[in-house]
């Protein structure tokens, strides 16, 4: 059973997205328990008294009150509730990049309809099927497998796909493209060569992809490496290194970074 929340001050909206909703349960066998609010504040209220956590929120951007961004960081870090998917609803899509903050399922530019509604559902259900999966690949003569959520990035390069997880990095042969017909809905394909875990998004611009920080065990680019690649000079060993040039982004503490200029993966601070 899905328990879905609808949070939108046009009281029409909300009545016409519940009835697609229960459309699309019927039509796919799926159980559906729908709650409304009207104001931002009330959700918020109700989440707090009641700890309920929602499968899927349908939240409008501009209520007249509590926004819709004030709410989704309210369930993301005062609750820290990162399970419930967000799906922002408004007639404006300028709002795009202010909400990687939230890290929103989707984004439904009014008016809705059907097919819409339907395909964000059909993405959100692939999501919850496999979220809790496992990826299995051959490398070595071995077959292996990984949990989705160990996951940070694929990455390939001549035939042979990179899997960058939380502790470390496998090599295996393959193509991106067909990994991508069987991964969950959560990877998203910023380039050719690279499929990224949205879980792990902590920032994004139309420029580059900041992946959440960790430490990794594995073999990582020398710290001289990204040091004469980024700034063109060197480097001491154990040494910070804060760069800001071009198109990298500058950290305080070591992180992945997307270069969408470059098309590559790197490390900016490893100490």
């Amino acid at each position: 059973m899905f328990c879905i929340g609808i949070c939108d001050d046009d009281e029409g909206l909300c009545g016409e997205l519940e009835k697609m909703l229960y459309d699309y349960g019927k039509e796919h066998k799926i159980q559906m328990n729908i709650d409304i609010w009207y104001q931002g504040e009330s959700l918020c209220r109700f989440l707090r008294e009641n700890k309920k956590i929602l499968d899927v929120l349908f939240l409008d951007i501009e209520l007249l009150t509590t926004n819709g961004i004030e709410v989704g960081r309210f369930i993301r870090e005062e609750q820290e509730n990162m399970e419930t998917a967000i799906v922002y609803i408004s007639a404006n899509s300028s709002y795009v990049m202010d909400l990687f903050r939230v890290q929103p399922t989707d984004f439904l530019i009014k008016p809705l309809d059907k097919i819409k509604v339907g395909n964000v559902m059909n993405r959100i259900q692939k999501i919850s099927e496999v979220r809790k999966g496992i990826f299995e690949y051959f490398g070595s003569g071995y077959y292996f497998k990984v949990l989705y959520k160990d996951i940070l990035y694929f990455s390939s390069q001549n035939k042979k796909v990179h899997l960058v997880l939380k502790d470390g990095q496998k090599e295996f042969n393959g193509r991106l493209k067909e990994i991508a017909k069987k991964i969950p809905g959560n990877f998203i394909q910023i380039h050719q060569s690279y499929l990224i875990n949205f879980d792990y998004i902590e920032e994004c611009s139309y420029e580059s992809v900041k992946i959440e920080k960790r430490r990794y065990n594995s073999n990582q680019p020398a710290i001289s490496e990204i040091s004469e690649k980024a700034t063109g000079g060197t480097c001491v060993e154990g040494q910070r290194v804060n760069v800001c040039v071009d198109n990298y982004i500058k950290h305080e503490s070591f992180a992945y970074i997307y270069n969408l200029s470059l098309y590559e993966v790197v490390l900016l601070d490893r100490y």
